[in-house]
Protein backbone atom coordinates (compact mmCIF):
# COMPACT_ATOMS: atom_id res chain seq x y z
CA UNK A 1 0.00 0.00 0.00
CA UNK A 2 1.45 3.35 -1.04
CA UNK A 3 1.48 6.11 1.55
CA UNK A 4 -0.73 8.22 -0.71
CA UNK A 5 -3.46 5.65 -0.16
CA UNK A 6 -3.64 6.56 3.53
CA UNK A 7 -6.54 9.01 3.64
CA UNK A 8 -6.39 11.93 6.02
CA UNK A 9 -9.05 13.71 8.02
CA UNK A 10 -7.96 17.27 8.69
CA UNK A 11 -9.49 19.63 11.24
CA UNK A 12 -13.03 20.41 10.08
CA UNK A 13 -12.27 24.13 10.14
CA UNK A 14 -9.73 23.60 7.36
CA UNK A 15 -10.45 22.66 3.77
CA UNK A 16 -10.32 20.19 2.27
CA UNK A 17 -11.53 17.95 5.10
CA UNK A 18 -9.96 14.92 3.45
CA UNK A 19 -6.87 14.73 1.30
CA UNK A 20 -3.89 12.54 0.54
CA UNK A 21 -0.95 13.26 2.87
CA UNK A 22 2.56 14.13 1.77
CA UNK A 23 1.51 15.67 -1.54
CA UNK A 24 4.33 18.20 -1.83
CA UNK A 25 7.05 16.85 0.44
CA UNK A 26 10.74 16.87 -0.33
CA UNK A 27 12.18 13.66 -1.70
CA UNK A 28 14.67 13.86 1.15
CA UNK A 29 12.01 13.55 3.86
CA UNK A 30 12.65 10.74 6.29
CA UNK A 31 10.31 7.76 6.11
CA UNK A 32 8.37 6.65 9.17
CA UNK A 33 6.36 3.53 9.91
CA UNK A 34 4.03 2.90 12.83
CA UNK A 35 3.33 -0.45 14.48
CA UNK A 36 0.07 -0.35 16.44
CA UNK A 37 -0.39 -3.00 19.13
CA UNK A 38 -3.34 -3.72 21.39
CA UNK A 39 -6.96 -2.67 21.05
CA UNK A 40 -8.92 -0.65 18.52
CA UNK A 41 -8.74 2.39 20.81
CA UNK A 42 -4.98 2.25 20.29
CA UNK A 43 -5.63 2.20 16.54
CA UNK A 44 -7.32 5.61 16.74
CA UNK A 45 -4.38 7.03 18.71
CA UNK A 46 -2.01 5.59 16.11
CA UNK A 47 -3.97 7.36 13.37
CA UNK A 48 -3.59 10.65 15.27
CA UNK A 49 0.18 10.05 15.35
CA UNK A 50 0.21 9.32 11.61
CA UNK A 51 -1.43 12.69 10.96
CA UNK A 52 1.13 14.44 13.16
CA UNK A 53 3.98 12.77 11.29
CA UNK A 54 2.52 13.74 7.93
CA UNK A 55 1.98 17.35 8.99
CA UNK A 56 5.69 17.64 9.86
CA UNK A 57 6.82 16.28 6.51
CA UNK A 58 7.60 12.65 7.26
CA UNK A 59 6.89 10.12 4.51
CA UNK A 60 4.62 7.35 5.74
CA UNK A 61 5.95 3.86 5.02
CA UNK A 62 3.54 0.92 5.48
CA UNK A 63 6.37 -1.63 5.84
CA UNK A 64 8.47 -1.01 8.96
CA UNK A 65 11.42 -2.94 7.49
CA UNK A 66 11.78 -0.15 4.90
CA UNK A 67 11.40 2.82 7.25
CA UNK A 68 14.09 5.03 8.75
CA UNK A 69 11.95 5.82 11.78
CA UNK A 70 9.78 3.19 13.49
CA UNK A 71 7.12 4.13 16.04
CA UNK A 72 5.65 1.41 18.27
CA UNK A 73 2.34 2.19 19.95
CA UNK A 74 2.31 -0.25 22.85
CA UNK A 75 -0.31 -1.95 24.99
CA UNK A 76 0.14 -2.43 28.73
CA UNK A 77 -3.21 -3.91 29.73
CA UNK A 78 -2.34 -7.52 30.62
CA UNK A 79 0.83 -9.59 30.91
CA UNK A 80 0.65 -11.08 27.41
CA UNK A 81 0.21 -7.64 25.85
CA UNK A 82 3.19 -6.30 27.78
CA UNK A 83 5.37 -9.16 26.55
CA UNK A 84 4.27 -8.56 22.96
CA UNK A 85 5.16 -4.88 23.26
CA UNK A 86 8.62 -5.57 24.72
CA UNK A 87 9.36 -8.26 22.13
CA UNK A 88 8.41 -5.85 19.34
CA UNK A 89 10.66 -3.11 20.72
CA UNK A 90 13.60 -5.52 20.97
CA UNK A 91 13.07 -6.81 17.42
CA UNK A 92 13.07 -3.26 16.03
CA UNK A 93 16.17 -2.62 18.15
CA UNK A 94 17.92 -5.37 16.17
CA UNK A 95 17.05 -3.57 12.94
CA UNK A 96 18.62 -0.44 14.39
CA UNK A 97 21.82 -2.34 15.19
CA UNK A 98 21.93 -3.50 11.58
CA UNK A 99 21.62 0.10 10.39
CA UNK A 100 18.23 -0.42 8.77
CA UNK A 101 16.34 1.76 11.26
CA UNK A 102 17.74 5.12 12.35
CA UNK A 103 15.34 6.13 15.13
CA UNK A 104 12.96 4.23 17.41
CA UNK A 105 10.00 5.84 19.14
CA UNK A 106 7.96 3.96 21.74
CA UNK A 107 4.56 5.34 22.73
CA UNK A 108 1.38 4.35 24.48
CA UNK A 109 0.07 2.57 27.54
CA UNK A 110 3.15 0.50 28.39
CA UNK A 111 5.30 3.64 28.35
CA UNK A 112 2.86 5.64 30.46
CA UNK A 113 2.68 2.81 32.96
CA UNK A 114 6.40 1.97 33.21
CA UNK A 115 7.98 5.24 32.13
CA UNK A 116 10.85 5.24 34.61
CA UNK A 117 11.81 1.57 34.13
CA UNK A 118 11.67 1.62 30.32
CA UNK A 119 13.72 4.78 29.88
CA UNK A 120 16.51 3.15 31.88
CA UNK A 121 16.35 -0.37 30.45
CA UNK A 122 15.88 0.32 26.73
CA UNK A 123 18.75 2.60 25.64
CA UNK A 124 18.15 1.71 21.98
CA UNK A 125 14.93 3.77 22.06
CA UNK A 126 15.42 7.39 20.98
CA UNK A 127 12.13 8.80 22.22
CA UNK A 128 9.47 7.70 24.71
CA UNK A 129 6.07 9.37 24.75
CA UNK A 130 3.12 8.45 26.93
CA UNK A 131 -0.61 8.52 26.27
CA UNK A 132 -0.87 12.31 26.43
CA UNK A 133 1.37 13.43 23.56
CA UNK A 134 0.09 11.58 20.49
CA UNK A 135 -0.75 14.70 18.50
CA UNK A 136 2.72 16.17 19.19
CA UNK A 137 4.75 13.28 17.77
CA UNK A 138 5.94 15.15 14.68
CA UNK A 139 6.92 18.18 16.75
CA UNK A 140 8.84 16.02 19.25
CA UNK A 141 10.76 14.24 16.49
CA UNK A 142 12.08 17.42 14.86
CA UNK A 143 14.90 17.99 17.43
CA UNK A 144 15.92 14.35 17.05
CA UNK A 145 16.23 14.69 13.29
CA UNK A 146 18.12 17.99 13.48
CA UNK A 147 20.59 16.47 15.99
CA UNK A 148 19.80 19.17 18.53
CA UNK A 149 20.01 18.35 22.20
CA UNK A 150 16.70 16.92 23.34
CA UNK A 151 15.37 14.59 25.98
CA UNK A 152 14.61 10.97 25.13
CA UNK A 153 11.26 11.22 26.89
CA UNK A 154 8.14 13.37 26.82
CA UNK A 155 5.52 12.93 29.51
CA UNK A 156 2.81 15.43 30.33
CA UNK A 157 1.08 15.92 33.67
CA UNK A 158 -1.99 17.07 31.75
CA UNK A 159 -4.40 14.54 30.24
CA UNK A 160 -4.64 14.67 26.46
CA UNK A 161 -7.47 16.90 25.29
CA UNK A 162 -9.76 14.77 23.12
CA UNK A 163 -12.40 17.51 23.00
CA UNK A 164 -10.57 19.09 20.06
CA UNK A 165 -10.81 18.25 16.37
CA UNK A 166 -7.86 15.87 16.05
CA UNK A 167 -6.54 15.15 12.54
CA UNK A 168 -6.24 11.46 11.71
CA UNK A 169 -4.87 9.40 8.87
CA UNK A 170 -6.79 6.18 8.45
CA UNK A 171 -4.48 3.21 8.90
CA UNK A 172 -6.77 1.07 6.77
CA UNK A 173 -8.48 3.09 4.01
CA UNK A 174 -11.43 0.74 3.70
CA UNK A 175 -15.18 1.13 4.23
CA UNK A 176 -14.98 0.73 8.02
CA UNK A 177 -13.45 3.09 10.59
CA UNK A 178 -13.37 3.77 14.32
CA UNK A 179 -14.47 6.88 16.20
CA UNK A 180 -13.39 7.38 19.78
CA UNK A 181 -16.24 9.15 21.61
CA UNK A 182 -14.59 9.25 25.05
CA UNK A 183 -11.24 8.60 26.71
CA UNK A 184 -10.27 7.27 30.10
CA UNK A 185 -12.36 5.45 32.70
CA UNK A 186 -13.74 6.26 36.14
CA UNK A 187 -15.02 2.79 37.04
CA UNK A 188 -13.53 1.13 40.15
CA UNK A 189 -12.90 -2.39 38.77
CA UNK A 190 -10.37 -4.05 41.07
CA UNK A 191 -8.52 -5.99 38.33
CA UNK A 192 -7.89 -2.99 36.07
CA UNK A 193 -5.28 -0.22 36.16
CA UNK A 194 -6.30 1.58 32.96
CA UNK A 195 -7.58 4.68 34.85
CA UNK A 196 -4.06 5.11 36.26
CA UNK A 197 -2.50 5.69 32.84
CA UNK A 198 -5.49 6.77 30.72
CA UNK A 199 -7.01 9.12 33.27
CA UNK A 200 -10.59 9.75 34.31
CA UNK A 201 -13.53 9.35 31.93
CA UNK A 202 -13.75 12.25 29.44
CA UNK A 203 -16.50 12.50 26.82
CA UNK A 204 -15.83 14.24 23.53
CA UNK A 205 -18.30 16.99 22.53
CA UNK A 206 -21.14 15.65 20.41
CA UNK A 207 -20.56 18.16 17.60
CA UNK A 208 -16.92 17.03 17.26
CA UNK A 209 -18.02 13.38 16.96
CA UNK A 210 -20.68 14.27 14.38
CA UNK A 211 -18.19 16.29 12.33
CA UNK A 212 -15.77 13.36 12.35
CA UNK A 213 -18.51 10.96 11.26
CA UNK A 214 -19.47 13.30 8.40
CA UNK A 215 -15.84 13.53 7.29
CA UNK A 216 -15.52 9.75 7.34
CA UNK A 217 -18.70 9.45 5.30
CA UNK A 218 -17.28 11.85 2.72
CA UNK A 219 -14.20 9.61 2.48
CA UNK A 220 -16.35 6.63 1.52
CA UNK A 221 -16.58 4.99 4.94
CA UNK A 222 -19.82 3.03 5.31
CA UNK A 223 -19.45 1.67 8.84
CA UNK A 224 -18.39 3.55 11.96
CA UNK A 225 -17.45 1.69 15.15
CA UNK A 226 -17.86 3.80 18.27
CA UNK A 227 -15.21 3.36 20.96
CA UNK A 228 -14.63 4.27 24.57
CA UNK A 229 -13.24 2.47 27.56
CA UNK A 230 -16.78 2.55 29.00
CA UNK A 231 -19.08 3.83 26.31
CA UNK A 232 -22.43 3.84 28.11
CA UNK A 233 -21.32 6.72 30.37
CA UNK A 234 -21.03 9.03 27.37
CA UNK A 235 -22.10 12.57 28.25
CA UNK A 236 -22.31 12.17 32.01
CA UNK A 237 -19.15 14.20 32.62
CA UNK A 238 -19.92 17.14 30.30
CA UNK A 239 -23.31 18.17 31.61
CA UNK A 240 -25.56 16.43 29.07
CA UNK A 241 -26.45 13.33 31.12
CA UNK A 242 -26.58 9.78 29.82
CA UNK A 243 -26.45 10.73 26.14
CA UNK A 244 -25.29 7.69 24.17
CA UNK A 245 -28.83 7.13 22.84
CA UNK A 246 -29.08 10.79 21.82
CA UNK A 247 -25.69 10.58 20.06
CA UNK A 248 -26.83 7.49 18.15
CA UNK A 249 -29.96 9.33 16.99
CA UNK A 250 -27.79 12.14 15.58
CA UNK A 251 -25.33 9.74 13.94
CA UNK A 252 -28.19 7.83 12.34
CA UNK A 253 -28.88 10.98 10.29
CA UNK A 254 -25.32 11.31 8.90
CA UNK A 255 -25.20 10.91 5.13
CA UNK A 256 -23.22 8.03 3.55
CA UNK A 257 -22.81 6.13 6.84
CA UNK A 258 -24.86 2.92 6.64
CA UNK A 259 -23.85 0.94 9.75
CA UNK A 260 -23.15 2.16 13.29
CA UNK A 261 -21.64 -0.25 15.80
CA UNK A 262 -21.26 0.41 19.55
CA UNK A 263 -18.35 -1.29 21.34
CA UNK A 264 -17.47 -1.68 25.05
CA UNK A 265 -20.92 -1.32 26.67
CA UNK A 266 -20.77 -1.41 30.46
CA UNK A 267 -23.52 -3.75 31.76
CA UNK A 268 -24.95 -1.27 34.28
CA UNK A 269 -25.28 1.31 31.50
CA UNK A 270 -27.32 -0.85 29.11
CA UNK A 271 -30.69 0.72 29.83
CA UNK A 272 -34.11 0.13 28.25
CA UNK A 273 -33.75 3.50 26.52
CA UNK A 274 -30.49 2.40 24.94
CA UNK A 275 -31.92 -0.97 23.89
CA UNK A 276 -34.91 0.76 22.30
CA UNK A 277 -32.49 2.97 20.38
CA UNK A 278 -30.62 -0.08 19.11
CA UNK A 279 -33.89 -1.63 17.97
CA UNK A 280 -35.46 1.43 16.35
CA UNK A 281 -32.59 3.15 14.53
CA UNK A 282 -32.04 1.47 11.14
CA UNK A 283 -28.31 2.17 10.92
CA UNK A 284 -27.43 0.92 14.40
CA UNK A 285 -26.30 -2.70 14.20
CA UNK A 286 -28.13 -5.34 16.23
CA UNK A 287 -24.89 -6.04 18.07
CA UNK A 288 -24.05 -5.49 21.72
CA UNK A 289 -20.45 -5.80 22.86
CA UNK A 290 -20.72 -6.02 26.65
CA UNK A 291 -17.83 -7.31 28.80
CA UNK A 292 -19.46 -9.21 31.69
CA UNK A 293 -16.22 -10.62 33.17
CA UNK A 294 -18.04 -13.31 35.24
CA UNK A 295 -21.41 -14.54 36.48
CA UNK A 296 -20.64 -15.52 40.09
CA UNK A 297 -22.05 -12.86 42.42
CA UNK A 298 -19.15 -13.41 44.81
CA UNK A 299 -16.62 -12.72 42.04
CA UNK A 300 -18.57 -9.80 40.55
CA UNK A 301 -18.82 -8.15 43.96
CA UNK A 302 -15.09 -8.56 44.53
CA UNK A 303 -14.44 -7.08 41.08
CA UNK A 304 -16.69 -4.09 41.99
CA UNK A 305 -18.67 -4.47 38.77
CA UNK A 306 -21.87 -3.05 40.27
CA UNK A 307 -24.00 -5.98 39.11
CA UNK A 308 -24.70 -9.49 40.40
CA UNK A 309 -25.74 -12.81 38.86
CA UNK A 310 -29.47 -12.18 39.09
CA UNK A 311 -29.20 -8.72 37.53
CA UNK A 312 -26.91 -10.03 34.79
CA UNK A 313 -29.35 -12.77 33.82
CA UNK A 314 -32.23 -10.27 33.77
CA UNK A 315 -30.16 -7.96 31.55
CA UNK A 316 -29.53 -10.75 29.05
CA UNK A 317 -33.26 -11.56 29.05
CA UNK A 318 -34.13 -7.89 28.40
CA UNK A 319 -31.69 -7.69 25.50
CA UNK A 320 -33.07 -10.82 23.86
CA UNK A 321 -36.65 -9.68 24.46
CA UNK A 322 -36.19 -6.19 23.04
CA UNK A 323 -33.81 -7.16 20.19
CA UNK A 324 -34.61 -10.81 19.36
CA UNK A 325 -31.96 -11.14 16.65
CA UNK A 326 -29.23 -9.28 18.56
CA UNK A 327 -25.69 -10.66 18.51
CA UNK A 328 -24.23 -10.40 22.01
CA UNK A 329 -20.46 -10.43 22.39
CA UNK A 330 -18.80 -10.58 25.79
CA UNK A 331 -15.48 -11.20 27.51
CA UNK A 332 -14.80 -13.21 30.65
CA UNK A 333 -11.95 -12.98 33.13
CA UNK A 334 -10.98 -16.45 34.35
CA UNK A 335 -8.91 -17.28 37.42
CA UNK A 336 -9.78 -14.17 39.41
CA UNK A 337 -8.64 -14.49 43.06
CA UNK A 338 -11.02 -16.68 45.03
CA UNK A 339 -12.60 -18.29 41.95
CA UNK A 340 -13.53 -21.81 43.07
CA UNK A 341 -14.34 -24.83 40.96
CA UNK A 342 -17.99 -24.13 41.79
CA UNK A 343 -17.69 -20.54 40.53
CA UNK A 344 -16.13 -21.72 37.30
CA UNK A 345 -18.75 -24.42 36.76
CA UNK A 346 -21.42 -21.75 37.22
CA UNK A 347 -19.68 -19.68 34.55
CA UNK A 348 -19.60 -22.62 32.12
CA UNK A 349 -23.29 -23.32 32.71
CA UNK A 350 -24.17 -19.65 32.17
CA UNK A 351 -22.28 -19.52 28.86
CA UNK A 352 -23.92 -22.76 27.71
CA UNK A 353 -27.37 -21.41 28.55
CA UNK A 354 -26.86 -17.92 27.12
CA UNK A 355 -25.15 -19.01 23.89
CA UNK A 356 -23.29 -15.80 23.18
CA UNK A 357 -22.67 -15.01 19.52
CA UNK A 358 -19.04 -14.29 20.40
CA UNK A 359 -17.00 -14.65 23.58
CA UNK A 360 -13.42 -13.81 24.44
CA UNK A 361 -11.68 -14.99 27.60
CA UNK A 362 -8.58 -13.81 29.42
CA UNK A 363 -6.50 -15.39 32.16
CA UNK A 364 -6.50 -13.11 35.20
CA UNK A 365 -3.28 -11.13 35.40
CA UNK A 366 -2.33 -9.67 38.82
CA UNK A 367 -1.48 -6.20 37.58
CA UNK A 368 0.83 -4.08 39.70
CA UNK A 369 -1.00 -1.45 41.78
CA UNK A 370 -4.37 -3.10 41.19
CA UNK A 371 -6.51 -4.06 44.17
CA UNK A 372 -7.03 -7.59 42.84
CA UNK A 373 -3.28 -8.25 42.80
CA UNK A 374 -3.26 -7.90 46.57
CA UNK A 375 -6.24 -10.15 47.26
CA UNK A 376 -5.83 -13.52 49.00
CA UNK A 377 -6.53 -16.87 47.32
CA UNK A 378 -4.68 -16.13 44.09
CA UNK A 379 -5.31 -18.87 41.51
CA UNK A 380 -2.23 -20.65 40.06
CA UNK A 381 -1.66 -19.65 36.45
CA UNK A 382 -1.79 -23.26 35.26
CA UNK A 383 -5.24 -23.71 36.80
CA UNK A 384 -6.55 -20.43 35.37
CA UNK A 385 -5.13 -21.23 31.93
CA UNK A 386 -6.76 -24.67 31.92
CA UNK A 387 -10.10 -23.16 32.87
CA UNK A 388 -9.76 -20.50 30.17
CA UNK A 389 -9.07 -23.11 27.50
CA UNK A 390 -12.10 -25.12 28.65
CA UNK A 391 -14.31 -22.03 28.41
CA UNK A 392 -13.01 -21.17 24.95
CA UNK A 393 -13.57 -24.74 23.73
CA UNK A 394 -17.16 -24.53 24.94
CA UNK A 395 -17.67 -21.22 23.13
CA UNK A 396 -16.09 -22.63 19.96
CA UNK A 397 -18.66 -25.45 19.94
CA UNK A 398 -21.52 -23.04 20.59
CA UNK A 399 -20.42 -20.72 17.80
CA UNK A 400 -20.07 -23.61 15.34
CA UNK A 401 -23.56 -24.84 16.22
CA UNK A 402 -25.12 -21.38 15.94
CA UNK A 403 -23.37 -20.64 12.62
CA UNK A 404 -24.61 -23.92 11.14
CA UNK A 405 -28.15 -22.83 11.98
CA UNK A 406 -27.58 -19.77 9.76
CA UNK A 407 -27.07 -21.87 6.61
CA UNK A 408 -29.95 -21.20 4.25
CA UNK A 409 -30.76 -17.76 5.69
CA UNK A 410 -30.22 -14.35 4.11
CA UNK A 411 -28.07 -11.52 5.42
CA UNK A 412 -26.49 -8.25 4.34
CA UNK A 413 -22.72 -8.05 3.86
CA UNK A 414 -20.41 -5.05 3.77
CA UNK A 415 -17.70 -5.86 1.21
CA UNK A 416 -14.29 -4.80 2.57
CA UNK A 417 -11.58 -6.20 0.33
CA UNK A 418 -10.31 -9.07 -1.82
CA UNK A 419 -8.98 -12.00 0.20
CA UNK A 420 -5.66 -13.75 -0.49
CA UNK A 421 -7.68 -16.57 -2.07
CA UNK A 422 -9.23 -14.15 -4.55
CA UNK A 423 -12.68 -14.03 -2.93
CA UNK A 424 -14.49 -10.89 -1.90
CA UNK A 425 -14.31 -10.57 1.88
CA UNK A 426 -16.55 -8.68 4.26
CA UNK A 427 -18.72 -8.82 7.37
CA UNK A 428 -22.37 -8.88 8.39
CA UNK A 429 -24.06 -6.46 10.80
CA UNK A 430 -23.46 -9.12 13.47
CA UNK A 431 -19.64 -9.14 13.12
CA UNK A 432 -17.30 -6.45 14.44
CA UNK A 433 -13.97 -5.77 12.68
CA UNK A 434 -10.99 -8.01 13.50
CA UNK A 435 -12.58 -10.09 16.27
CA UNK A 436 -15.70 -11.84 14.99
CA UNK A 437 -14.68 -13.74 11.89
CA UNK A 438 -15.36 -12.80 8.27
CA UNK A 439 -17.65 -13.47 5.35
CA UNK A 440 -16.31 -14.81 2.05
CA UNK A 441 -18.44 -14.22 -1.03
CA UNK A 442 -18.60 -17.10 -3.49
CA UNK A 443 -19.73 -16.63 -7.11
CA UNK A 444 -20.30 -12.97 -6.36
CA UNK A 445 -19.18 -9.69 -7.88
CA UNK A 446 -18.96 -6.40 -6.02
CA UNK A 447 -16.67 -3.61 -4.88
CA UNK A 448 -15.36 -2.58 -1.43
CA UNK A 449 -17.89 -0.38 0.33
CA UNK A 450 -20.87 -2.02 -1.32
CA UNK A 451 -23.50 -3.64 0.89
CA UNK A 452 -25.13 -6.64 -0.76
CA UNK A 453 -27.73 -9.22 0.22
CA UNK A 454 -26.78 -12.88 0.04
CA UNK A 455 -27.56 -16.40 1.16
CA UNK A 456 -25.38 -18.15 3.75
CA UNK A 457 -24.37 -21.45 2.12
CA UNK A 458 -21.53 -22.73 4.31
CA UNK A 459 -19.47 -22.13 7.45
CA UNK A 460 -16.17 -23.35 8.84
CA UNK A 461 -17.49 -22.68 12.34
CA UNK A 462 -16.15 -19.13 12.54
CA UNK A 463 -16.37 -17.62 9.05
CA UNK A 464 -19.33 -17.69 6.72
CA UNK A 465 -19.56 -18.41 2.97
CA UNK A 466 -22.24 -16.40 1.19
CA UNK A 467 -23.55 -16.25 -2.36
CA UNK A 468 -25.29 -13.17 -3.68
CA UNK A 469 -29.05 -13.35 -4.29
Amino acid sequence: MESKELLQIQPISEMPIAKYPNENLSQNSLSASLISLGCSKNTVDSEIMLASLSSYGFKLEPEFQKAEIVIINTCGFIEEAKHESIDTILSIGELKKEGIVKLIVVAGCLVERYKYELTKELPEVDLFIGTREYDRLGELLVPKISKKESSNESFSDTLMDYSRRLPRILSDPGPSAYIKIAEGCSRPCTFCVIPRFRGKFRSRPMEIILDEAKALGELGVKEINLLAQEITSYGTDIGIGWSLAKLLEKLDEVNNIEWIRVLYNYPRGVTDELLDTFRLLPKVCEYIDMPLQHISTKILNSMRRGIDEKETRKLIERIKEKIPNCAIRTTMLVGYPGETDKDFELLLKFVEETRFARLGAFVFSPEERSIAARLPNQIPYEVAKKRTNELLELQKRIMEEENKKLIGTKTNVLIEKLSEEGLLQGRTRFQAPDVDGDVYLNKTEGIPGEIISGNIVETDGINLIIEKD
